[in-house]
């Protein structure tokens, strides 16, 4: 049986025609959806896939603290002196659950889960290429902590808040997939990357990487082995 998607959010992971046509998903169809949608306009879905939650809050976070668990740092000393002062294991998941539940995908996520009990899945925006790390004082931070050695931490550090964070208001997240990501979690490989490697600004208000369909390919069969294994909330 066809299954009809609604995408809500930045959309450009849907709107490529080889992602439309591809043969290996048959039986999937994505469809633009209204932000502000009412119930009524909710009915006849069988799943809904918000794009719109970025690493660029947590990116912030750790431009401006530490702590021991990264690489980068040998003692509350060193974090000084690199102008990191160290917070609590606690104090950086406070922060960061406080700032991820400011996107305005996760409210979305959040009150389209009081409307309906379909599967819904909040797609993570991809990485800055290494290249586009040459433009804007966000993408130079990422940068930074990656040549620190901490992309690693950082990169599951938001794959794991960001995960939490969906399961407790009811819905799936699905992290970059990891073959499109360099070795460290940190940068979409630039094989992911469209030739014009423009960027946008999103509904979040991050510059989310202007991604081909190679990579738009990974994400529909992230969606598509989610929805055949999850459950209704």
């Amino acid at each position: 049986m066809s299954k009809r998607l609604c995408i809500l959010g930045d959309d450009r992971l849907f709107a490529c025609e080889t992602v439309q046509g591809a043969a290996r998903w048959p039986d999937l169809s994505f469809e633009q959806g209204q932000v502000d949608m009412g119930a009524d306009l909710m009915t006849g879905y069988d799943g809904f896939v918000i794009a719109g939650l970025g690493i660029a809050p947590v990116v912030e976070i750790f431009g401006e603290l530490s702590c021991l668990d990264m690489p980068s740092v040998d003692d509350a000393m060193t974090a000084l002196d690199a102008e990191r002062p160290l917070a609590s294991t606690a104090m950086l998941r406070a922060y960061t659950r406080e700032r991820l539940e400011a996107v305005r995908a996760v409210a979305l996520a959040r009150n389209l889960r009081a409307h309906t009990e379909a599967p819904i899945f909040l797609v993570s925006l991809p990485r800055p290429s290494a290249e586009a790390c040459q433009n804007g004082e966000r993408e130079t931070e990422l940068a930074q902590l990656a040549a620190r050695g901490d992309g690693p931490f950082v990169s599951a550090w938001f794959d794991r808040m960001a995960g939490e964070l969906c399961a407790d208001i009811g819905v799936h997240f699905l992290p970059q997939p990891r073959e499109s990501l360099t070795a460290d979690g940190m940068f979409t490989k630039e094989d992911y990357v469209s030739a014009h490697n423009a960027t946008s600004k999103t509904d979040a208000g991050e510059k989310g990487v202007q991604v081909n369909a190679e990579f738009a390919c990974l994400v529909i069969d992230q969606v598509a082995h989610a929805l055949k294994t999850c459950s209704p909330a």
